[in-house]
């Protein structure tokens, strides 16, 4: 069918625009995206189009023709290929011109030229390994089609000059989903600005608040006379002003009706019929979000929720005002009773504030806000499922994924977070302090009265710090906001009923007495930095504690860590060898994850004493390992638990060369010391670097039955072969080999039967 082939076509030029930057021109590259963009405006057109078959025929020779340009060994010279490309691209774009001709001659009222939001619902953005091609976050910008083309005619202008194009609308004008987190490598102003002035780049810069904002970052990019440029949104016009005087400003257009609608269908009903008896109504909704896209997808999160044929609850949702707030209340209305404080939760942390779903569920588990339902698997399970939901309202926004399509990240819109803030602190779920009293002076009188009507507090270290707290022993969860270039000694011994004591995992220095955390007994979450790596034997009064999390590296910790019976999450940059439990009677049967664990002895003792893990991170290094037999891997097939396993050793980067040269090891061992063959059969997720082992041992890995994603870093294996057999990695979605020797790949698509990434 034509969608099918144009959705392949689609496909392989992603691929080939991910993997084959090392020899595409900058040229190729470009005709390669004009192929892909003339493939999406065909398919958005294609229902309006009578010939199907036409392009069905045209999708099918332009994937053949690009698989036979990229698939000889020998890709073909740069001018020669980016000329083929073109002819492909100009073909396109001709039958593209007479889908154009027929739609506009029957009168449509469709454009053939999508919107920015319907083009990027088909490309697939982020550059994140860990995240596969069918799950990767993408951007939507939905707008006025006018509004789309200033902004496309300003990024295609070439000009000798960096550019700047403030762009100007009320909150929500220009609805995000998903976006992809942003990572750098880049600590320092210097460096970001050496790093840009070597490259042509496009700066976005979302929803700017002060001119000193500006001032504050403007220096960081050169002016390469490279035809750079910058996007900066805003909601204040002086601020636009500001930014760029020479009278560029752009003010965002409101969707009308037609426009609020076909949106609205499209994030309920995707390309489905829309029943009937639902067009009146749904055509209210959309008209009264007043064209404000946010408000749209808010309206939709909501609607898909319900049942199409209950009438009756569209109907209510039409009488409301339509009003991006009224929406925003009547979705946190319609929600379960149990999600209800979990999302009021959410607001507790800051605006913009990249929050970890592994931290979150942890957090709401330890809260008592998630219960096992009927048929549930575990507390962690069900807490996902509340992510996924809220995230299908479109209540909460995805930032990144993992590799197997789990939330791994998520943040708040502002709009969202502000009404959360306010409904929470009316039902008393959770006071943010700093949004409630915006400047210290009044925090320093005022927070004390603030808070004695409330039990979850989200504040800054230094509010934290102030001594007139006489309605402090009634808290019992604090999320700590660490105040940059504050240093904080001993607060906590005022919040004797504390649970709960969750500081944000940031770059400051975090100093208090290790009694104090250690004699707030009812403890049953604490994550934190600390002083120094060494935990006191005191950690033995936390018998409720539940999960640990230290942000420091080689943490050592005491025997008294086995007796903490209740403990479920122990996790920290990296663990010194943990002790050895050998005189312990009770294993810690509710432990769930421990990450990392230097140097883990693998002792069938160990190994009783945490036999119910499901996660677990092992990291070794190789000076330690060589010739010592003692550390008993083999015994890891006795955790019959354990789903996700990282299994890493560090070896000295100036031995790499050298052991380049030298031969697979066959026999799976260092020296003498037996490589754990037999992983557990339920594993799911195995990560493995540094090991460089024979790559005939992925046949053992292959035969494990479960493992869904298969990650190899860092010369994980050493050879130059790999022969895969029938029958092998039956269940496998994603395999990543990052680093490696490999130079012959011997296999077929049915010896990765459900592989997709």
């Amino acid at each position: 069918m034509a969608y099918e082939a144009l959705d392949n076509l689609q496909q392989t030029l992603d691929l080939i625009l991910e993997h084959r930057d090392y020899f595409l021109t900058h040229s190729a590259k470009q005709e390669i995206i004009s192929i892909r963009y003339q493939s999406i405006a065909l398919q958005l057109n294609l229902k309006h189009y009578p010939n199907k078959e036409r392009i069905r025929e045209a999708a099918s020779k332009t994937h053949e023709i690009i698989e036979h340009l990229f698939s000889d060994k020998e890709i073909k010279p740069a001018i020669r290929l980016a000329i083929r490309l073109r002819e492909l691209a100009a073909r396109l774009e001709s039958i593209v011109g007479d889908v154009v001709d027929c739609i506009n001659g029957n009168g449509s009222a469709s454009s053939l030229e999508p919107t920015v939001g319907d083009v990027v619902d088909y490309i697939k953005l982020g550059n994140d390994s860990d995240v596969s091609s069918s799950s990767r976050s993408a951007i939507a910008i939905v707008g006025v089609d006018k509004d789309v083309k200033v902004i496309k005619d300003r990024l295609l202008v070439e000009s000798s000059r960096l550019w700047v194009l403030p762009i100007v609308g009320t909150g929500g004008i220009a609805s995000t989903k998903g976006i992809s987190d942003a990572k750098s490598d880049i600590p320092m102003e210097n460096l970001i600005y050496d790093y840009l002035k070597r490259r042509r780049y496009l700066i976005v810069m979302d929803d700017m608040w002060s001119k000193k904002a500006w001032d504050d970052v403007k220096m960081l990019f050169p002016d390469a006379g490279n035809s750079s440029g910058i996007i900066v949104t805003t909601r204040l016009q002086d601020v636009a002003a500001y930014v760029d005087s020479s009278n560029s400003i752009h003010n965002m257009s409101l969707l009308d009706s037609h426009q609020s609608w076909n949106l609205l269908k499209r994030k309920v009903f995707g390309y489905n019929d829309i029943p009937i008896e639902l067009e009146d109504i749904g055509f209210k909704i959309a008209t009264n979000c007043g064209g404000l896209p946010l408000s749209l997808v808010m309206a939709a999160g909501l609607l898909s929720k319900i049942p199409i044929h209950n009438r009756d609850s569209w109907k209510q949702i039409a009488a409301d005002s339509g009003q991006l707030e009224t929406i925003i209340c009547s979705s946190y209305t319609h929600l379960p009773n149990h999600s209800k404080p979990c999302l009021l939760y959410m607001g507790g942390f800051p605006e913009d504030y990249e929050i970890r779903v592994s931290e979150l569920i942890n957090l709401w588990i330890s809260e008592g806000f998630v219960t096992l339902s009927n048929g549930s698997k575990s507390l962690e399970k069900e807490a996902e499922d509340c992510v996924e939901d809220l995230v299908e309202r479109s209540l909460v926004l995805v930032t990144n994924r993992k590799s197997d399509g789990k939330i791994k990240s998520c943040s708040l819109h502002d709009i969202v977070r502000e009404f959360l803030v306010r409904q929470a602190a009316k039902e008393k779920v959770i006071l943010s302090v700093m949004d409630y009293l915006p400047t210290p002076i009044l925090r320093k009188y005022f927070v004390p009265r603030l808070i004695k009507d409330h039990h979850i507090i989200s504040a800054s270290s230094y509010d934290l710090h102030l001594k007139d707290y006489g309605h402090s022993s009634h808290i019992r969860t604090i999320i700590c906001i660490p105040k940059k270039g504050y240093r904080y000694v001993g607060f906590v011994e005022k919040f004797s009923s504390l649970r709960v004591l969750h500081v944000l995992r940031r770059n400051d220095h975090w100093d208090w007495e290790p009694g104090q955390v250690f004699d707030l007994v009812h403890l049953t979450y604490l994550a934190s930095n600390i002083p120094n790596s060494i935990v006191p034997s005191a950690i033995s009064k936390l018998q409720n504690l539940q999960t640990l999390v230290i942000y420091r590296s080689e943490v050592r910790l005491p025997m008294e860590i086995w007796r903490l019976r209740q403990l479920r999450h122990l996790i920290a940059f990296s663990f010194q060898p943990l002790p050895n439990p050998e005189g312990e009677k009770n294993p810690l049967q509710n432990l769930q994850a421990l990450s990392l664990a230097m140097d883990f002895v693998c002792s069938k003792r160990m190994v009783e004493m945490i036999r119910n893990i499901k996660k677990l991170g092992i990291c070794y290094s190789k000076e330690k390992l060589d010739g010592d037999a003692s550390y008993c891997l083999n015994n890891l097939k006795y955790l019959f638990e354990l789903e996700k396993l990282k299994l890493e050793m560090h070896v000295d980067s100036s031995c790499i060369e050298q052991e380049s040269e030298m031969p697979a090891r066959e026999d799976f061992s260092f020296r003498g010391l037996n490589f754990p063959i037999n992983f557990p059969l339920q594993l799911r997720r195995l990560t493995l670097g540094g090991w460089r082992l024979s790559c005939s041992v992925m046949t053992i890995i292959g035969s494990l039955p479960n493992l869904q994603v298969l990650k190899l870093r860092n010369f994980a294996c050493h050879g130059g072969y790999w022969v895969t057999s029938e029958g092998e990695f039956r269940e496998l979605r994603y395999l990543l080999i990052d680093g490696s020797y490999l130079a012959y790949w011997t296999t077929e698509a049915s010896h990765f039967p459900r592989l997709e990434c």
